[in-house]
């Protein structure tokens, strides 16, 4: 009775009979009803009863066998040998590449969300502890959460033990500012957005990156790995740099970190520079000693910035409405990538650009611009933001990872109650999608008002983030002291 092949759907979808459309890690179905996925796409067998002609077949000699010799025995045992076992590096290399690959979706693709250097790491694995264990932490997330899981136990001893090895490799001359290292910082971002944020703390890893570049006297990729991967960490560089003050970097480097060979002349390049600019005019904005004079001629520098970025906004948003209105495979597709991959990716891009452009719009107000039609620009952003959050919603969680920022950014700068009240709904939505704490307004709205260059801090405010005992407080250095971020806590043995 051999086996032959059989379905291949998932346990849950073959006990219910119904059709299961594979996809992993969570097929559809399991997925929308929040329960755990097992056994989708593997290769299972049922048994048949053989027939007499197919016993026959199997029972007859196909060739002649010679009995071997005292000799031959011997040289077969000299010959045998166990297969070598797989390394711990090698493991590690499958299941990232299985959480990577095109055949993962959207919803849980960790390579499309998080970006393309992802593909390169198994290669360098197993030379560097904080980057093999941050990747372990990774998968181990990364499985729990497509599963439906709440975080384990398992998630948060392993994020702990990167965190340790990172802080060794950190303490090593040799390997502190290594590409390696710099990478394990990348990862642990993407872990710990996973994990869920600390009441809203800075994450720490996005400041972490920005010190070891400092530290190494350069901000500016050394080698196409580390082009590649910082394609993908400038942006929550950036994007925090803009709150949080202990991310120091000089203009020369923000350029070295943000201008990339990659994409210097796409759309999305310039978008990002425009930013990295916008936090250099606030920053004179702040220390402007021209009185009025200088600040008319920083709000037209600012002002100059939004026009262009205005300029990509609308430039995707045609992108994104020919893509809509198009049948499958007759949109622009430059790229090559299947219909669902072009429209999520257009739609992402379309929706950082807007996130931008709100920053920017939130500036100028404060810098006390005179310009009407701000107030009109900043509500259209914002129902061009609500539309991406519907629209992404087949691609959630991963493919949506950006709206919640988007959302916040238009409910700063409308000053429309009925478009406040729909942003918050929104954003009581998808904030489901991570372990994010209730949306305290009153909390994002001090966090922006760093965007106005005019605000009054309180005397000896300091905004701490929670992984300031990992990299130090050095600009020039990274130094790490001995205490355990206290954004560990101790597992039950």
């Amino acid at each position: 009775m051999p086996g032959v092949p059989s379905g291949r759907g998932c346990d849950n979808c073959r006990k219910s009979k119904k059709k299961c459309d594979e996809v992993k890690p969570v097929c559809t179905r399991c997925a929308r009803r929040g329960i755990e996925c097992i056994g989708a796409g593997e290769k299972r067998y049922k048994f048949m009863e053989e027939g007499p002609a197919t016993i026959a077949k199997r029972r007859s000699p196909k060739r002649h066998v010679v009995a071997p010799t005292k000799d031959s025995k011997d040289l077969v045992r000299s010959a045998t040998f166990a297969p070598n076992p797989m390394t711990k590096a090698q493991l590690l290399g499958q299941g990232l590449v299985a959480a990577i690959t095109p055949q993962t979706s959207l919803r849980y693709n960790l390579m499309w969300a998080y970006g393309g250097y992802l593909m390169l790491v198994p290669r360098r694995l197993g030379l560097n502890d904080a980057l093999d264990t941050a990747i372990d932490a990774l998968i181990s997330t990364h499985q729990t959460y497509a599963s439906c899981k709440e975080v384990t136990a398992t998630s948060l001893t392993k994020y702990s033990n990167a965190l340790g090895a990172l802080r060794r490799c950190l303490s090593n001359p040799a390997t502190a500012s290594s590409s390696e290292t710099l990478c394990a910082v990348s990862v642990l971002l993407v872990v710990q957005h996973l994990l869920g944020p600390a009441e809203l703390k800075w994450t720490g890893h996005a400041e972490g990156a920005a010190r070891i570049l400092k530290a190494r006297k350069s901000c500016a990729p050394r080698d196409a790995f580390e082009r590649i991967l910082l394609l993908s960490l400038r942006g929550p560089v950036l994007f925090e740099g803009l709150f949080n003050p202990n991310i120091d970097l000089s203009q020369e480097e923000w350029k070295e970190l943000v201008v990339n060979e990659l994409d210097s002349m796409a759309p999305e390049g310039m978008a990002l520079r425009y930013l990295a600019e916008m936090r250099d005019i606030l920053h004179r904005c702040r220390t402007n000693p021209d009185g009025l004079a200088g600040l008319i001629i920083l709000q037209a520098e600012m002002k100059s910035l939004y026009t262009k970025t205005r300029t990509i906004v609308n430039l995707f948003g045609v992108e994104l409405a020919e893509i809509e209105s198009s049948k499958p495979g007759q949109a622009p597709n430059p790229l090559g990538l299947p219909p669902t991959w072009l429209h999520a990716h257009i739609q992402r891009l379309y929706g950082l650009c807007i996130i931008i452009a709100l920053y920017m719009n939130y500036a100028l107000v404060a810098m006390k611009t005179d310009d009407p039609e701000l107030v009109t620009d900043a509500n259209y952003l914002a129902i061009e933001m609500i539309n991406i959050a519907e629209n992404a919603l087949q691609y959630r969680p991963f493919g949506g990872s950006y709206v919640t920022m988007g959302l916040v950014a238009a409910l700063m700068v409308t000053d429309d109650p009925k478009l406040q009240a729909l942003l918050k709904g929104w954003l009581e939505d998808y904030r489901e999608d991570f372990d994010m704490p209730y949306l305290d307004t009153d909390q994002v709205t001090h966090s922006f008002s760093r965007l106005d260059p005019f605000r009054d801090d309180s005397p000896g405010e300091v905004h701490l983030n929670t992984e300031q005992t990992l990299y130090g407080n050095s600009s020039s250095s990274v130094r790490v002291k001995e205490e355990d971020s206290p954004r560990i806590i101790e597992i039950p043995g």
